[in-house]
């Protein structure tokens, strides 16, 4: 016989864990997922949010939805390059400077999709409106992320940064990514149609 390997597990991965387990399928009451040629994601006819082996919630990453993770990003960058060229004396663009802007907002999002569900399916049920779902979605992930990224962009500064630049990353990171997924998500039923 096979020699078995030994999971051990803390009491607080095992307290994660148990926190982790969801209602019955049978009260989650008609969701259906997106079918989509840009994400890997669970059968259709399941629920999504539930592993059907173990019962537990299933954690959704940024591989889960590579293409709306580039997405993310980009959206991402876009802010920090508008931030960095508002503050140009004439407009000049130092790529690196952007790049290491973007960095910890870039990092705190994708970090804390797991958490946050930013790449879980989109719930495409009969009454969802993909406006509101898309913008509810992004407002759970932009709530724990951007804080998180304002953060770490103050410790590798070296200060806390003012506030008149706290405000203004979290008006503008609000709009640009809500818009940019609600753009996407748009775009993604169309051409799913199309391909229907």
């Amino acid at each position: 016989s096979s020699p078995r390997a030994a999971i051990t597990t803390t009491p607080l991965l095992q307290s994660k864990i148990s926190n982790l387990s969801l209602k019955q399928n049978s009260q989650q009451g008609g969701q259906r997922l997106r079918t989509s040629l840009f994400a890997v994601e669970p059968d259709s006819n399941n629920d999504s949010s539930i592993d059907s082996s173990s019962g537990l919630q299933k954690i959704y990453t940024p591989i889960n939805r590579p293409l709306l993770a580039v997405v993310d990003t980009i959206s991402l960058v876009v802010f920090a390059a508008i931030g960095k060229s508002s503050h140009s004396a004439n407009g000049d663009l130092d790529i690196f400077a952007v790049l290491m802007t973007a960095f910890p907002f870039v990092t705190a999002w994708l970090s804390t999709s797991p958490l946050t569900g930013v790449y879980s399916p989109d719930d495409t049920s009969d009454e969802s409106n993909v406006i509101v779902s898309t913008g509810m979605k992004v407002v759970k992930g932009w709530a724990i992320a951007v804080p998180l990224g304002i953060a770490l962009r103050g410790v590798i500064k070296g200060y806390v940064p003012p506030t008149p630049f706290i405000i203004v990353t979290l008006i503008s990171t609000l709009v640009i990514l809500v818009g940019v997924r609600v753009l996407f998500a748009i775009a993604e039923d169309i051409f799913v149609e199309m391909v229907n």
